[in-house]
């Protein structure tokens, strides 16, 4: 009987962020019979600590940013990389986010195997300079998570056939349908690393009306690992200055995320850098109705009134603060918008399904012995 084909997995940070996430998925649920998979990270962390749990091997390397000007440095991390490759005989090479896939790419051709490289930002990052910069053209396969960065990838590669959609799956708990549709209090949550572009500003700028008309209303800022210092600073200030302390409540980065998702009647997401959110798929699955920005990406698992709602923050409509408003008043409907949202997630966004596409993908690239 053959051995599994063997797998390194780039990643690098360790941080618990949802790339690292999507590894741990599929490092838990992979055909260990057919693939063999280590790890490669920058740091140590959430990450190494879940591949000591699984019995997966990982390694430190130390991925910089891919700069055409440092020739030097990319070409020495690059022989290392191929130096890795060939001791532990290597068969794949799956770059698990965009960042470190250049230098991927470059050590998997020096040691002769296929590329994978995993697109999980938004659709700033696909300008085509930055296409051309970070080579995309040249993997093997590119896995985008959503078809909006699909499309906007095909637009620029010579060879639009090696891009695959592969969206990032969510666990599928047992159904967990909120118990307290009478109490009058409302509670929404919103989960992600506090900076700009995931627009806690902007989310909590137009729920103030809603947050002061009745004080029993209350907004959950759960942060990821990392934050913008400032950002969060300026955004604690601006809830003072409103008054708003014992409503807008900061949590920090926490490990209990479902649980808090649970105690929520729905989520407010906002992304400019994400195809789709993971959280907002885990919501979603958990029915709970969720009110996203009107950014590329989000439609594609957010349906307008029967899901969710899909609302502009960037005007003074203030059509979040309506939203809430409309959970407020008419709670049954919001139900029925989180029983549609969790059988839309059950079938669509497994983690199975996730797993299952990627296999296919090496696969396709590492034909039988």
């Amino acid at each position: 009987m053959p051995r599994p084909r063997r797998i390194l997995i780039t990643q690098k940070f360790a941080s618990l962020a949802g790339s690292q996430k999507s590894l741990v998925y599929l490092l838990e649920r992979l055909n260990k019979e057919r693939f063999e998979a280590r790890v490669l990270v920058m740091n140590t962390g959430w990450l190494t600590e879940e591949c000591d749990r699984l019995g997966v091997p990982w390694d430190i390397e130390q991925f910089g940013h891919w700069k055409l000007t440092s020739w030097l440095s990319n070409w020495q991390l690059a022989r290392r990389l191929r130096n890795h490759i060939r001791e532990h005989e290597i068969d794949l090479v799956h770059a698990n986010e965009h960042w470190v896939g250049p230098h991927s790419r470059w050590g998997a051709r020096m040691a002769g195997v296929p590329c994978v490289c995993h697109f999980r930002t938004g659709l700033e990052d696909l300008t085509p300079r930055r296409i051309r910069k970070y080579r995309y053209r040249d993997f093997e396969r590119v896995l985008p998570v959503a078809d909006v960065l699909r499309r906007a990838l095909a637009k620029e590669l010579p060879n639009p056939s090696i891009l695959t959609v592969v969206r990032d799956g969510i666990e599928v708990e047992s159904d967990d349908a909120p118990s307290w549709r009478d109490r009058s209090t409302r509670v929404i949550a919103n989960v992600g690393a506090i900076y700009h572009v995931k627009g806690q500003a902007k989310i909590f700028e137009q729920a103030i009306p809603w947050l002061k008309q009745d004080r029993k209303h209350f907004i959950l800022f759960i942060g990821g690992a990392r934050a913008d210092s400032e950002y969060v600073v300026a955004l604690k200030k601006r809830v003072a200055e409103s008054g708003l302390q014992r409503q807008a409540l900061f949590l920090g980065s926490r490990s209990d995320v479902v649980r808090l998702l649970k105690a929520s009647d729905a989520l407010a997401a906002y992304s400019t850098v994400e195809g789709i959110p993971r959280v907002v798929m885990e919501a979603m699955s958990r029915r709970r109705p969720v009110i996203v920005s009107n950014t590329p990406g989000m439609s594609e698992v957010v349906t307008n009134d029967l899901t969710g709602r899909i609302v502009n923050f960037d005007d003074g409509s203030s059509e979040f603060a309506q939203a809430l408003n409309n959970l407020t008043t008419d709670y049954p409907a919001w139900e029925v918008m989180g029983t549609e949202a969790r059988s839309q997630a059950v079938s669509q966004y497994s983690v199975e399904a996730m797993v299952e596409q990627i296999q296919q993908v090496y696969t396709e690239l590492l034909p039988d012995e």
